[in-house]
């Protein structure tokens, strides 16, 4: 798999969509897994990323209630 940048604007602008969506109401993930899936990610690295994005989200969050 080639990464070119096309492929990481690509990326980048699905993510902030997903992660908007995923600020307001969950489900982010219903994004990102097929559209890393239709760029040609295989589907190993796509659940893999997925789930590291969940777990860092979770972990800010929890700080973030700690500290209030």
């Amino acid at each position: 798999m080639e990464v070119t940048l096309t492929l990481v604007l690509l990326c980048c602008f699905a993510f902030f969509i997903t992660s908007f969506i995923d600020s307001i109401a969950g489900g982010g993930g219903l994004i990102t897994i097929p559209t890393l899936l239709i760029l040609g990610v295989p589907a190993h690295y796509c659940l893999g990323s997925t789930k590291l994005a969940s777990m860092c989200g979770t972990i800010v969050a929890f700080l973030h209630f700690l500290s209030e």
